[in-house]
């Protein structure tokens, strides 16, 4: 194509009926083209793009690793370390309201000082604990010499944070599970190496401690706006042997393809690319390989803190695309009447880029990144300008900017009524090319197709973050309830967006029960675990993520549904699907469809994706919003079905946490005489509501396991790693085993229940453990064409009952 008719094109894209805007834009005669047409590539491959590690081998090392790094994850420490980070988070912006680079010094001294007292806590208790066990003959003790030997060393936490004593807790859990698989594979493995668990455990508690700062630094690091890398990425390359069976989902493939810098065409990307679960996920990984390495005698004697003083600051590709966004938004405010912007967006999209993993599709390639620049720069130029862009801001309030608190950002300096068209310009640069760097390769190598994909994000773009009214009809995301979402705190490095609309929708138990949220539960499990009671009449406040953007820090800074409780608030947000937006306001298009990776936890998030918070409406309702409280060890979690195979052993576990909510309704009824039938009715409906759940839901609430390991990462499971007839005649037989034995275990333990129930931990455990599984051992061998007859017979089934929220 040559640069004529390249600019031929240019006009027809601006001015067909491609264009966005409700009326079409008015010939320009100074319309300039691109400089160059878009030609086809010959690139070399991204610095970020590496490959996925090799074949995994069958050496004992590597099943001793898939045991260890089994047995180390768990949801628990996710959770603690995220709410470390944002405790740690919230006391710096507390202290420091300027996120600039100017402050970033203090901002991290200051956060160095509020993680003092953790680290200090933790690296004494780790050398009291080796201090204990080297050198000691833990095989002969029995499990529950070792358990008191280790509850002597319980730290006391004395003066430290909520979120201090929930993450010194955690770790003194992952500790004792080192000491525990050490001691249980001491036997079998030094039998090979001549060495006992005692001598083997110091050096693995000096690699733990070893672990502490660089984990804290990170943690630091994701508390002030910082990209840090994960701990010792070089242990990723055995995290295949974990999840190889699950790379055929889209889900685990794209978070592993994330730990090891790989490209993923046609994907989208983490709102941060290191978040709090792949830390904690590479901290298992890190010590999981030194507890094989010293177990086996091949630790190859790395420093586990290698490399870290490189990794101390983080990377600070958010304070260099904030910093960007801020001139952006600064040139489109100062420029002339339909000023060419095209150099501005040019010189915007390399840092924004940079804080995108898949903006590794768009690195090395200029001449598409001057296309879409001088596309762009064309396409806005009607809305820049002293006499053009008062159409604009005027039309952003009238959609109701005020309730975004407009005023009080007016009176920070943080956001002028001058300043709404330049950010809502901004805004559109920002999602086109975030929308055009999820491209297929091929896409952007294509020269017709590249600039079909660059107008259908340009409306994309326009359609969410424009009024409606400007909006051509075809386009409009929501016409019935009018809004736009609106860039808040955009020169911060944290930016999110905001719906500038609150519609209020009636929630009734079937809706909410229907609407599926994070982790495999549905939106009615939450609220009821939180106490709320149907039907709801709620405010709901809808968000969009941008690069950096965190739920907790999200809600806090939202002043308009009360801020302040953000830890409590970010557990009543919910992903905005398009079956969501359609069941609650009938408008889908307002939803956006979100990968499978990016609904199993509220801690790792994609650009663009949307969410909302519904605020009740009412006194009554308010318990709702609050959600859980902010102690350490009391939050509420909603109910929920996990289910575990383990091929090797033929054994499946099904786990089900009822809420302290759930949990308390059943007792009652055990209290006043209706006895098994009120514990039964709860158990089997929290058991198919799991199953119902999971049958839809992106990891499916089942773990395969193919390595000896004890029942683990039961909160957190991958997605099923077996073909679907073969999960879906497993369920059904597994109903046919385990609802019988439901109904004659609460004949004779209703009362064992009810007195789990009184317990101050929250929520009570059921596990249903079945051994002796028929038809594991052939799926064991890798035959998934299961025969009908395969699966009959009877297992062992033996079912306990726990207070609280039980990981084993």
């Amino acid at each position: 194509m040559t640069i004529e008719q390249q600019e031929r094109e240019l006009e027809w894209n601006v001015q067909s009926e491609h264009n966005p805007f409700a009326e079409a834009l008015p010939e320009s005669p100074g319309m300039a083209a691109p400089s160059e047409a878009v030609a086809a590539f010959d690139e070399r491959s991204s610095p970020f793009d590496e490959t996925i590690g090799n074949a995994v081998n069958e050496a004992e090392s590597d099943r001793l690793y898939a045991q260890a790094f089994a047995e180390l994850r768990d949801e628990a420490f996710d959770e603690a370390v995220a709410f470390l980070a944002e405790e740690t988070e919230q006391a710096v912006a507390d202290r420091f309201a300027d996120e600039s680079p100017a402050h970033g010094a203090e901002r991290e001294r200051y956060a160095q000082a509020q993680l003092s007292a953790v680290r200090f806590e933790a690296l004494q208790y780790l050398d009291a604990l080796e201090a204990e066990v080297s050198g000691k003959d833990l095989e002969s003790l029995t499990g529950e010499q070792l358990d008191e030997m280790l509850e002597r060393f319980d730290p006391q936490h004395g003066e430290l944070t909520p979120a201090g004593e929930e993450f010194i807790g955690s770790l003194v859990r992952k500790a004792k599970k080192v000491v525990k698989f050490v001691a249980k594979t001491a036997k079998t493995v030094g039998k090979t190496v001549g060495k006992v668990a005692g001598a083997v455990l110091g050096p693995i508690l000096r690699k733990l401690r070893g672990l502490i700062n660089p984990l804290l630094r990170r943690v630091l690091s994701i508390a002030i706006g910082r990209l840090p890398a994960p701990l010792q990425a070089a242990a990723r390359k055995l995290a295949s042997q974990i999840t190889s069976e699950a790379f055929e989902s889209e889900g685990p493939a794209f978070e592993a393809m994330l730990h090891e810098g790989v490209s993923h065409e046609g994907a989208v990307s983490p709102a941060n690319l290191t978040d709090v679960e792949a830390l904690a996920e590479s901290f298992d990984a890190a010590l999981a390989e030194a507890m094989v390495g010293d177990a086996t005698g091949e630790f190859a004697g790395e420093s586990l803190e290698e490399g870290e003083e490189e990794a101390d600051a983080g990377g600070r590709e958010l304070e260099r695309l904030a910093e960007a966004r801020g001139v952006l938004i600064d040139s489109l405010r100062t420029a002339s009447d339909e000023e060419d912007m095209a150099p501005a967006v040019e010189q915007f999209v390399p840092a924004l880029l940079g804080a995108l993993r898949i903006g590794i599709n768009l690195v090395g390639r200029p001449k598409v990144v001057r296309f879409l620049a001088g596309y762009l720069g064309q396409l806005i130029r009607r809305w820049v300008g002293p006499n053009l862009s008062g159409p604009l801001s005027n039309a952003i309030v009238d959609t109701g900017l005020r309730l975004v608190a407009l005023e009080a950002e007016s009176e920070a300096g943080e956001l002028r009524t001058d300043e709404a068209a330049p950010i809502a310009l901004a805004t559109v640069v920002e999602d086109t090319v975030r929308r055009l760097a999820e491209s297929e390769s091929y896409i952007l190598e294509n020269e017709d197709l590249m600039q079909l994909a660059a107008s259908n994000a340009f409306g994309a773009a326009v359609a969410s973050h424009f009024p409606q009214r400007l909006v051509r009809p075809a386009l409009r995301q929501a016409p019935s309830i009018g809004g736009t979402f609106v860039a808040r705190r955009p020169r911060s490095v944290r930016s999110y967006r905001k719906y500038s609309r609150t519609p209020e929708v009636e929630l009734t138990a079937q809706v909410a029960d229907a609407l599926p949220t994070f982790g495999g539960t549905t939106v009615g499990a939450v609220l009821r675990a939180a106490g709320a009671t149907f039907p709801i009449r709620a405010r709901m406040h809808i968000y969009q993520s941008a690069a950096g953007t965190t739920l907790p820090r999200m809600i806090r800074l939202d002043r308009a549904n009360g801020g302040g409780r953000a830890r409590a608030a970010s557990s009543q947000v919910h992903p905005l699907t398009p079956e969501a937006a359609g069941l609650l306001l009938r408008e889908p298009k307002l939803g956006v469809a979100t990968a499978p990776a990016y609904l199993r936890s509220r801690n790792r998030i994609a650009v663009g994706q949307r969410f909302y918070l519904l605020e009740p409406i009412g006194a009554a309702g308010a318990l709702a919003l609050s959600g859980a409280t902010a102690t350490a060890g009391t939050r509420l979690s909603p109910s929920r079905t996990w289910t575990v195979v383990n091929l090797r052993r033929a054994s499946i576990t099904v786990g089900m946490y009822l809420s302290e909510a759930d949990a308390q309704t059943a007792a009652e009824g055990v209290r006043q005489g209706r006895g098994s039938a009120a514990l039964l009715q709860s158990l089997v409906g929290i058991y198919k509501a799991g199953a119902q759940t999971g049958a839809s839901a992106p990891d499916g609430r089942l773990r395969v396991v193919r390595e000896d390991s004890e029942d683990h990462e039961e909160f957190a499971p991958s997605g099923p790693s077996l073909p679907p007839a073969t999960v879906a005649a497993l369920r059904r037989r597994l109903d046919a085993w385990v609802l019988p034995a439901l109904a004659n275990w609460t004949r004779d333990n209703a009362e064992a229940f009810a007195r789990a129930a009184a317990h101050p931990d929250p929520g009570v455990t059921v596990r249903i453990r079945l051994t002796s599984v028929p038809g594991l051992d052939a799926i064991a061998r890798g035959d998934t064409s299961i025969a009908p007859g395969a699966l009959r017979g009877t297992p062992s089934i033996a079912i306990t009952v726990t207070s609280g929220r039980r990981r084993k």
